[in-house]
């Protein structure tokens, strides 16, 4: 089993010879941009690097072609490679086009569960993020519905932290008790947001190699929802035995591929010499080293510059919060109801918490979703409620409407007779939707049109919701 398990398309129109070096290549491609001394020794002298490639642990690969791929600027890019000219750029090219549609997919997924109040709630934060939130970050972001944390705090303590997680003070193990405890969850999770929760990930905070157990963790919530979930260790030479154990659970179960996150050039140099590309074929190494040419690091958490002049002044709109929905720690039975948005003096981590609480069972944890459906997630703007655009759009008056402009996205409102005057209003911030709708109704007798813009301002994420960043 292998990536190529992802995208059957490709699988279909490959031949076994270069299923074979596709490993390969991407092991050329993680030593060119993540070893500085690698990728100038293979232009330098790209007739004579074949040893080179060998001893980084890449074999069929021919030197002069693996010189002409690495030369491109940006990993994976060659545009228009010609087969004749360089098969290898060519199968490259195909198998990161194949592959990208699988990754998109998770990013884009219609959530759908049991609560219609959840899948309204999670459509609109996925709205308001993509007005928020540049391309590079909605194209990795996934929303999942849920997360959960194995541990309290986390032993690297990566110096640029996205979520600023804290020392390890303690591990959830894999006792006859919690088993049922985190079975019970598991249920609770899915028939409250059905098994799209298999989206999720059983690590945040954490490094999932604190757990000596996470495996287990893993395997149960797999069963539960039908889908093993993805695994992001900082760690992966810290314990050989635990990491190639991870390796053989994904190659038994592929319903997504792992993560490396590689801190330094001799981490990566360990790795490689240690995991050949076989069995890191189903594992992405990303390269957080200073030295590496395709870093990218979000602004939040621990890698945040202060910002003293405002409380909710953005400093960078990448972060690395994937989740919208219900983060629980299960060492300290806790539960928070988050949704990414970008790094601010109000929300350093990247992401908002529309909820928090605690929870010492599964029915507690059932009755905290239920109240957080009922008081976090209306469906419809209720008459009460205060009318005003999020605090990072610029209201653009228009004769026949108006617009919102955000960092990312302008949104254009026009075509109605109504829409000029309900962006006025709207705009001073002050009004209840009940007298907007009565202050419209003087000249605009239709109702259902008036509260029609409306809904679509609120479902597009385009109104504040009392959680301004």
């Amino acid at each position: 089993m292998d990536e190529l398990d992802l995208c059957k398309d490709l699988k279909d129109q490959i031949s076994p010879e270069e299923k074979k070096l596709i490993p390969h290549l991407k092991r050329l491609m993680e030593c060119a941009y993540g070893d500085a001394e690698f990728y100038a020794a293979v232009l330098d002298n790209a007739a004579g690097c074949g040893s080179l490639l060998q001893s980084r642990g890449i074999f069929g690969v021919d030197p002069l072609q693996a010189a002409a791929l690495v030369s491109r600027p940006s990993l994976g890019e060659f545009p228009a490679a010609k087969s004749e000219d360089n098969p290898l750029a060519e199968l490259w090219q195909r198998y990161t086009k194949a592959t990208a549609p699988f990754w998109e997919a998770r990013s884009q997924q219609v959530v759908k569960t049991p609560s219609n109040r959840f899948n309204a709630w999670h459509r609109r934060q996925v709205n308001r993020c993509h007005s928020q939130l540049g391309n590079v970050t909605n194209q990795i972001i996934i929303h999942a519905t849920i997360g959960f944390e194995l541990s309290k705090g986390c032993s690297v303590g990566c110096p640029f932290c996205g979520v600023a997680a804290e020392r390890l003070q303690d591990v959830f193990l894999y006792t006859e008790e919690h088993a049922r405890l985190w079975q019970d969850i598991l249920k609770v999770a899915v028939e409250r947001l059905g098994t799209i929760a298999g989206s999720g990930a059983c690590y945040w905070a954490t490094e999932p190699s604190d757990n000596p157990d996470y495996l287990k963790f893993v395997a149960d919530f797999g069963k539960a929802t039908g889908s093993y979930p993805q695994t992001t260790t900082a760690a992966p030479t810290r314990n050989f035995a635990w990491t190639r154990d991870l390796l053989r659970f994904r190659q038994e179960h592929v319903t997504t591929v792992d993560r490396f996150s590689i801190l330094s050039t001799s981490t990566l140099r360990r790795v490689h010499e240690i995991f050949s590309a076989e069995e890191l074929a189903l594992t992405q190494l990303i390269l957080q080293h200073p030295e590496s040419m395709v870093r990218v690091m979000a602004r939040s958490g621990r890698n945040r510059k202060d910002v003293s002049n405002s409380s909710n002044t953005p400093v960078s709109d990448h972060t690395i919060a994937c989740l919208t929905g219900y983060l629980i720690n299960m060492v300290e039975g806790s539960v928070r109801l988050i949704s990414p948005c970008p790094p601010s003096n109000r929300w350093p981590l990247g992401y908002r918490v529309y909820a928090e609480g605690s929870f010492s069972s599964p029915a507690e944890l059932d009755d905290f979703i239920g109240r957080t459906f009922e008081k976090c997630m209306p469906e419809h703007i209720e008459p009460d409620t205060i009318l005003a655009f999020r605090g990072d759009l610029e209201y653009i008056p228009l004769p026949a409407g108006f617009q919102l402009r955000s960092a990312h996205r302008m949104h254009k409102m026009e075509g109605s007779p109504h829409l000029a005057q309900l962006g006025r209003l709207i705009a001073q911030g002050n009004l209840a939707s009940r007298r907007v709708v009565d202050e419209l109704m003087v000249e605009q007798p239709n109702m259902f049109a008036v509260t029609s813009s409306i809904q679509k301002l609120f479902d597009q994420g385009l109104l504040e919701d009392g959680l301004s960043d």
